[in-house]
C-alpha cells in the first residue's frame, strides 16, 4: 500500500493571522497584500473542524473560532457574504459572487452538524438560518451545489428541517433542469463548457439522493460523473480542464494550468459515488484524483510540499507554480482528510463504518 504524508496544518496556520487566512503566498512566504477571502476561510473553516474531529487538539480550536468569526464578519446587511478583503480589513465589494455564498453555506452547514462545541455550532446555524432566503434564486451551478452540500449537512444534524429539506429539493431539481437543457449523448453535462470545481455538480445531485432517495438525481449524478472520468481520467492519470482555456464544447481543451480545486472536488465527488452505489470503481477514481497532489499526475511532480505541508498553486506545462497559496493548500487538505479511512489500507468494503462517519458529511 502507497504510503502518504501525515496530515499537517502548518502551512494553513503560517498563513493564518489574527484576522483569517490570507489569500495568496509568495513561495510559501504569506503575501499580505494580497489580504483575505470569505472563499478560503469558509473552506479552511472545515478543514479546521474536520481536523478537530480527527484529533481533538485544542489548538485546532483557535483556528475554527478565527474562520468562523472571519465568515461572522463577512455577512452583509442583506444577509449574504462579501468575498474580498483588504488586509487593512476593509471589505473591497459590496457584494460576494453567488459562489461564494455557496460555499459559505457548505462551510456552516458542516459546522453547525459537526462533533465540536456548542457555541460553533449555533453560531453556523445562526448564519446560515439568515442566509438561507437566497438559495431559491441562486443563478450559478456550483453555488447551487454548494448550497445543496450546505442543507444536506444541516438536514444530518436537524432531520425535521422542512423548510431546508425543500431548499435541497428545489436546488436539485434546477440542477436537473440545466442538465436536460445542455446534455447530449456526446456532451452529458449541465452547460457548454468544462471549467472549475466540475465534479462537485454531480457530487450535489448525489448528495440531494441521499436525502430525497430521487432516483433521477442518482442517475444524472452518475452520467455525468462518468463524462467528467472520460474527460480527466487519461490512460489511468488524472488530468484536469485547465484553467488556461477550460473546455469549450466542441473545441480543444486546455490541459494547463491544473488546479488542486479540480482534484480536491473530484475526490469528493467520487467518494460521495461510491457512498451511494458501493461501486469500488468510484474509489478507485477517487485515488487516482487523490495522487495528482502527490506525483501521479502527467508531469509526475509532486503538487503536496512535504517541508511546509503545503501545496502548489497549479501544475504548469513547465512544472508546479511554486507559489502556496490558501486555496491549494486547503484543498489538499480537504481531500487528505476525507481519504483519511483509505490510506491506511482500508479500502474497498472494509471500513464501511469510518466511511460513513467521514464521507456522509461533505468535506
Amino acid at each position: 500500500m502507497k504510503e502518504y504524508p501525515p496530515i499537517v496544518l502548518e502551512h494553513l496556520e503560517t498563513l493564518t493571522d489574527r484576522t483569517g487566512v490570507i489569500q495568496h503566498a509568495i513561495y510559501s512566504i504569506p503575501n499580505r497584500r494580497t489580504g483575505y477571502t470569505t472563499d478560503d476561510n469558509a473552506r479552511a473553516l472545515i478543514v479546521a473542524i474536520r481536523q478537530y474531529e480527527r484529533t481533538r487538539e485544542r489548538s485546532v480550536l483557535q483556528l475554527v473560532s478565527t474562520y468562523l468569526s472571519f465568515v461572522h464578519y463577512a455577512q452583509t446587511v442583506s444577509k449574504r457574504f462579501h468575498n474580498f478583503m483588504s488586509f487593512d480589513q476593509i471589505f473591497l465589494d459590496d457584494e460576494g459572487s453567488e459562489d461564494c455564498f455557496g460555499r459559505t453555506l457548505w462551510a456552516l452547514g458542516y459546522a453547525l452538524s459537526a462533533d465540536i462545541h456548542e457555541n460553533v455550532r449555533n453560531v453556523a446555524k445562526k448564519l446560515f438560518d439568515e442566509s438561507t432566503r437566497w438559495i431559491p434564486v441562486l443563478f450559478s451551478l456550483r453555488s447551487r451545489a454548494h448550497a445543496i452540500a450546505g442543507c444536506y449537512n444541516y438536514l444530518r444534524a436537524n432531520p425535521e428541517a422542512d423548510d431546508i429539506r425543500d431548499y435541497l429539493r428545489t436546488s436539485a431539481e434546477s440542477l436537473l433542469r440545466d442538465y436536460k437543457i445542455h446534455s447530449s449523448s456526446e456532451w452529458p453535462w449541465f452547460e457548454p463548457v468544462l471549467s472549475y470545481d466540475d465534479a462537485l455538480i454531480p457530487r450535489g445531485l448525489l448528495l440531494a439522493y441521499q436525502f430525497i432517495k430521487d432516483e433521477r438525481f442518482l442517475k444524472v449524478a452518475l452520467e455525468s460523473l462518468e463524462f467528467l472520468t472520460e474527460v480527466t481520467i487519461v490512460d489511468g492519470v488524472f488530468q484536469p480542464v485547465g484553467c488556461n482555456g477550460w473546455y469549450i464544447r466542441g473545441q480543444e481543451r486546455a490541459w494547463f494550468d491544473q488546479q488542486p480545486v479540480d482534484a480536491a472536488a473530484s475526490v469528493l465527488a467520487y467518494l460521495s459515488a461510491y457512498e451511494a452505489t458501493q461501486d469500488n470503481k468510484h474509489l478507485d477514481r477517487a485515488f487516482v484524483a487523490f495522487d495528482w497532489f502527490f506525483g501521479e499526475n502527467c508531469l509526475r511532480e509532486p503538487l503536496y510540499d512535504p517541508v511546509t505541508g503545503g501545496c502548489y498553486d497549479a501544475l504548469t506545462p513547465t512544472g508546479a507554480n511554486n507559489n502556496q497559496g490558501s486555496e491549494s493548500t486547503i484543498c489538499c487538505l480537504l481531500a487528505q482528510l476525507a481519504m483519511v479511512p483509505y490510506v491506511n489500507g482500508e479500502r474497498k468494503n472494509e471500513g464501511k463504518d469510518q466511511l460513513d462517519d467521514w464521507i456522509s458529511q461533505p468535506a
